[in-house]
């Protein structure tokens, strides 16, 4: 099992059984947690630089977010 979280988004969290299933859904997952952040008139938070760290974006935000882990 991988467990992926987003440190500038800590209710954002995904669990997969491997790191690509981790990776395909943690999109999908924060695409979900930033709606909800949107909803509640929420500062979608700036992705902190964390070297080396994988980043996603959500198509529905339009950009990079992250870093994962």
């Amino acid at each position: 099992m991988v467990l992926v979280t987003f440190p500038d988004v800590p209710e954002a969290v995904v669990c997969a059984e491997g790191e690509q299933a981790a990776l395909d859904r943690a999109p999908e997952v924060l695409d979900v947690v930033l709606s909800g952040y949107a909803a509640e008139a929420r500062p979608i938070p700036e992705p902190s630089d964390i070297c080396g760290a994988p980043m996603v974006s959500t198509d529905r935000f339009g950009r990079r977010v992250g870093p994962l882990w």
